[in-house]
């Protein structure tokens, strides 16, 4: 069982996370409660390249800015759209492999929590890890900046809600999953397929965690590559739509246009693919409109080089 005091900061936490991402007129950041829950065991190591020797994984890497956006991402998978401003130019130039590891009790309370909330309390230890090992310093902003207003396009909404009050599924094991109701609530899946092809699923999401997925393919430069790390225009929620849904393999082209104000590239692709906007209109009945808004922005004050391991 997780001792009281892990489980008193949970809730804190939890209770704030909550209230945090209450409906507001900006676009916010992730504040949770002091003090932050620490990862037990925490390695922060320069990327190493060269190619692994048979049987080994190679183990992913990042630079430290996207690592801060996702420390005060609000939501799952909202990395693009966490705007962070200022520091020294290495944030972006150098990369580093981060793993973290959370106290046995916390890690066992951690699997049976809703995805969500899950990844609120990751981003939190995120945060500690950054104060503790780069003592990173931030304060926030709110500035008026471009953003992407996501609507219900012309014929109106084409998504249904669930009813999160039904026991979900068993997890598939299998990936991908056979369907939504295989997942478990909260969780989306991407796909990659031949020529550039996308496809998405997701279980018993929000319209905020959807927003904040598709806010990472608006911006491509290539089929193969998604520019998760530019920090794109962030995408509000303005649908009206207050349910969860599933989504069973929204499919576009990563090779086409996907800005809504870029130009339509019109070029085919060998599985006859739309492009994203496209695709969230005719399978979803949801159109981005390019505005501006008020942000809510992390600032960097200072921030060192990772400490030695």
């Amino acid at each position: 069982m997780p001792s009281a005091r892990t489980l008193a900061a949970l809730f804190s936490l939890l209770t704030l996370a909550a209230f945090a991402q209450s409906p507001a007129p900006v676009a916010r950041v992730f504040h949770p409660s002091a003090p932050l829950p620490s990862y037990d065991v925490a390695t922060i190591k320069p990327y190493d390249p060269t190619p692994p020797t048979a049987g080994r994984m190679r183990l992913g890497s990042t630079n430290i800015r996207n690592y801060i956006r996702a420390a005060y991402s609000p939501a799952a998978n909202s990395l693009a759209s966490t705007q962070v401003v200022g520091g020294p130019e290495w944030l972006d130039k150098d990369q580093y492999t981060i793993q973290g590891k959370p106290p046995s009790d916390l890690e066992v309370a951690m699997k049976t929590m809703k995805n969500e909330d899950r990844l609120q309390l990751d981003h939190a230890m995120r945060q500690s890890l950054l104060a503790d090992r780069l003592h990173l310093k931030v304060h926030f902003e709110v500035r008026e900046m471009p953003i992407y207003a996501l609507v219900p396009a012309k014929g109106g909404l084409k998504i249904k809600p669930v009813d999160t009050s039904l026991p979900p599924a068993p997890n598939s094991p299998v990936f991908p999953a056979p369907n939504p109701r295989s997942m478990s609530p909260g969780s989306i899946q991407v796909m990659m397929g031949a020529g550039g092809v996308r496809m998405l699923r997701a279980s018993s999401i929000s319209m905020a965690q959807f927003a904040g997925m598709i806010g990472g393919f608006i911006e491509q430069t290539s089929p193969n590559v998604v520019r998760m790390d530019t920090g794109s225009r962030p995408i509000l929620d303005q649908t009206g739509f207050t349910g969860n849904f599933d989504l069973d393999n929204l499919k576009w082209s990563a090779s086409l246009s996907a800005a809504p104000d870029a130009a339509a590239d019109t070029a085919s692709t060998p599985n006859d693919a739309p492009s994203l906007t496209t695709a969230l209109e005719e399978t979803l009945g949801l159109k981005l409109i390019s505005t501006k808004g008020p942000v809510e922005v992390v600032v960097i004050d200072s921030i060192d080089h990772p400490s030695e391991n």
